[in-house]
């Protein structure tokens, strides 16, 4: 499994100008903000100790909040879609023909196909970011790690420290690491440091989600009307309230 697997060597190119390695957490800030929209293909693989699968997605960001998935199967047929908003997702299967709709606080509805990664780990996953916590603090100066505690985890975020981008974080519960992503191959474009590789972890439950970016477009005009999901009369629909 992936899970197993170190990781892998790719050459990087872009990093961050850091005249002060404190000061990365705004510079980091600096460069999300400035991702206003995103499209993308990507190659997706989950791992879990239930079942393993790839396929391929076309991807459309809109910030601030909004993701837009869609799957392909074999000869390029669309099999599938999922919205991700700022408090709701939709997910259609087209399939099995089934639509479903839920709340992102929904704990037993918001996680991404078999995995338990939410969908907001995994919108943030797609585009390479991870939040920072107001009280991050610069811990291991040599090492380029920064801390925060937050509800009584840790919070560790793991720097290259030559050039200036996130390469871990992991959340840390009594000792055991519960959550990572890893940030690979960071590439510039129109001003963006972006990572194409993307690894979203669970070591206690064996799951892995990864996401590999090619032909990336970053602040490039999107059409809202693609955000749209057109369903047929017979579409088994379940709607799942707050």
């Amino acid at each position: 499994m992936i899970l197993n697997c170190s990781t892998i060597s790719i050459k990087k190119s872009a990093k961050f100008e850091l005249d002060a390695l404190q000061n990365w957490p705004t510079l980091y800030q600096k460069n999300y903000h400035q991702l206003h929209t995103l499209k993308s293909e990507a190659r997706i693989s989950v791992e879990s100790p239930q079942f393993a699968t790839s396929f391929n997605v076309d991807v459309i960001y809109g910030s601030p909040d909004t993701l837009f998935i869609q799957a392909e199967g074999p000869f390029g047929i669309d099999v599938g879609k999922i919205f991700i908003g700022g408090e709701r997702f939709i997910i259609y299967n087209q399939f099995n023909n089934q639509f479903f709709s839920g709340s992102l606080d929904d704990e037993y509805y918001n996680t991404f196909l078999e995995s338990g990664l939410t969908f907001r780990e995994i919108k943030n996953g797609f585009i390479g970011y991870t939040p920072l916590p107001e009280n991050l603090i610069l811990a291991e100066k040599n090492k380029g790690i920064f801390l925060a505690h937050i509800e009584g985890k840790k919070w560790r975020y793991s720097l290259d420290i030559e050039r200036g981008t996130l390469k871990t974080f992991e959340i840390i519960e009594n000792g055991q690491v519960t959550f990572k992503e890893e940030f690979m191959n960071y590439t510039e474009i129109e001003g963006i440091i972006f990572p194409r590789f993307i690894r979203l972890i669970l070591p206690k439950k064996n799951e892995m989600v990864a996401i590999y970016h090619k032909n990336i477009k970053i602040n490039e005009p999107v059409d809202k009307n693609i955000y749209s999901i057109k369903i047929g009369p017979k579409t088994r629909q379940l709607n799942i309230n707050e």
